[in-house]
């Protein structure tokens, strides 16, 4: 899994969306309104990961960097993020 998008994707085939909801404690329509956006924010899919025996910190860290636009600054630090060079160099 590379991005909160493929997060989610093995969350719902885990569950449904109105069961993740309920158990991240979050309104109903949250998944959808991320999924329009592209993103799930860090909390989200923090305790998303938690929840499903993932590495919470690995995913709290792909959702910020999602957050973050293009910038030199962003590109240096995920140069020395090494699961960062594991998850895109597949």
């Amino acid at each position: 899994m590379k991005s909160t998008m493929d997060l989610l994707d093995e969350a719902l085939s885990r569950n449904t969306a109105t069961f993740w909801c309920r158990e991240l404690g979050v309104n109903r329509t949250a998944l959808a309104v991320a999924r329009a956006r592209g993103r799930l924010s860090p909390t989200i899919a923090g305790n998303l990961a938690r929840l499903m025996g993932l590495d919470m910190e690995r995913w709290i860290a792909v959702a910020a960097m999602e957050a973050e636009p293009e910038t030199r600054g962003k590109a240096k630090i995920k140069e020395q993020m090494s699961f960062w060079r594991e998850i895109t160099s597949v």
